[in-house]
């Protein structure tokens, strides 16, 4: 995981803002795109970065949990795959997650680079690992055509998934397999961004692959997307990828159509839905020489009952129907979760929100340090010899129950 200020803004206030000064949805809606400090939105709004306080921004976050699963996974490097998600069986520990710390520095209206920096721990082929590094960062550049050309290059978090990578913007504490399997987390390359509206923007990238263990970072794979925002109550995403994610494999490609809404129908009630359908051009294990298809998807609901507590409900799964190539005794599978998790925000005062791109409606609030828990039930239907979880001692079985506790606080 890693943090940069770039997608979640805030601007300084003399007071801040707590989730019930923002009673109704429309005002909801202005006040976010009042508060949006994005470039563009600030040029055309008619103000500009001449506050030094505005030119560096200095963010990050810290997560402490405690863990506990029956059944593990034994293998790594599947996937997305989290510190939560590769844990052994009968897990039973305390940790310090991860601590991360971002900046932006703001040259001008027209120029601003990001990076952050993190610390964190994860399973690794020898045990717990410690890792320091670069986890982000890049450059911007907006040429003055139209509503404003943007130009950026670098290291970014993948703009495609409902759910971002920073803790401190999940509505819970574990990802989906959508998550985990659909989309990218990283994206290396350059990227250009154009806002045909407030409502409507497009956007196209070329990248290094996935960036998976086995993929192929040798090949160029591509982004094209199209935000769009037709209500201030829905945001939509469509998000088209292809390029080759095998080792050694240049010619047969990846290619993944996936559709993301966000509805906030309610005050404060969050739906977040994605379905993404992918294949493998000519790379079924299960059918040698045929395409290896597969689908995944989500379905999330949040609600923020007070400014102190908040639940969050979600179903995702992966239905792997071709052999993927790139998974653990690759063969048609279907795994799927549900997790319920009550939120209780420490300090719910206003500290940025969620969402996509330069579009300001559906957004959802972000407390400062949230306490979560959660139960999280996941199963797989396997054709062929392997098993995806193990017992304690190394049986395959088809289920695993997990219990989290964390502690998110975000400064």
């Amino acid at each position: 995981m890693g943090f940069v200020p770039g997608p979640v803004w805030a601007e300084s206030t003399e007071k801040p803002i707590s989730l019930d000064d923002l009673e109704d949805q429309e005002l909801k809606a202005d006040a976010l795109e009042d508060l949006n400090v994005n470039p563009l939105q600030q040029r055309l709004s008619g103000k500009a970065y001449d506050d030094p306080a505005l030119q560096t921004q200095i963010t990050g976050y810290a997560v402490t949990s405690y863990k506990y699963n029956d059944s593990g996974v034994g293998h790594h490097d599947i996937g997305n795959e989290m510190h939560f998600g590769q844990s052994s069986a009968e897990t039973n520990d305390f940790a310090f997650d991860v601590i991360a710390f971002g900046f932006t520095r703001r040259f001008s209206d027209w120029a601003w680079v990001n990076a952050s920096v993190e610390v964190g721990l994860h399973n690794g082929h020898d045990g717990v690992e410690t890792e320091v590094g670069l986890d982000q960062g890049d450059i911007n550049l907006m040429a003055p055509i139209g509503n404003g050309l943007v130009f950026t290059l670098g290291k970014i978090n993948s703009p495609v998934s409902f759910e971002p990578e920073d803790a401190p913007f999940l509505l819970q504490t574990t990802q989906s397999l959508a998550y985990q399997f659909a989309s990218p987390v990283k994206m290396t390359g350059a990227m250009v961004t154009y806002p045909l509206g407030l409502n409507l923007e497009v956007r196209g990238m070329v990248f290094n692959g996935w960036q998976d263990t086995g993929d192929n970072n040798d090949g160029t794979s591509g982004l094209f997307q199209i935000g769009y925002a037709p209500y201030y109550w829905l945001n939509t995403k469509w998000s088209y990828l292809w390029g080759p994610e095998t080792s050694g494999n240049d010619h047969d490609a990846r290619q993944v159509l996936d559709f993301v809404a966000t509805i906030t129908p309610f005050k404060d009630w969050l739906i977040g839905m994605e379905l993404a359908y992918g294949w493998d051009n000519n790379l079924s294990t299960v059918n040698p020489g045929q395409d290896a298809k597969w689908w995944a998807g989500q379905a999330t609901v949040h609600h923020d009952f007070t400014r102190w507590f908040a639940t969050t409900v979600r179903y995702s799964f992966f239905d792997d129907r071709g052999g993927r190539p790139d998974l653990h005794d690759s063969q048609k599978r279907t795994m799927q979760e549900i997790t319920f998790a009550p939120i209780f925000h420490l300090s719910p005062d206003f500290m940025g929100y969620m969402g996509m791109g330069m579009i300001p409606q559906s957004q959802h609030l972000v407390s400062a340090i949230d306490l979560r828990f959660e139960y999280r039930r996941d199963w797989v239907d396997e054709e062929g010899p392997g098993s995806f979880f193990e017992d304690e001692k190394g049986n395959p079985t088809d289920f695993r129950n997990a219990f989290f506790v964390e502690l998110v606080a975000r400064f």
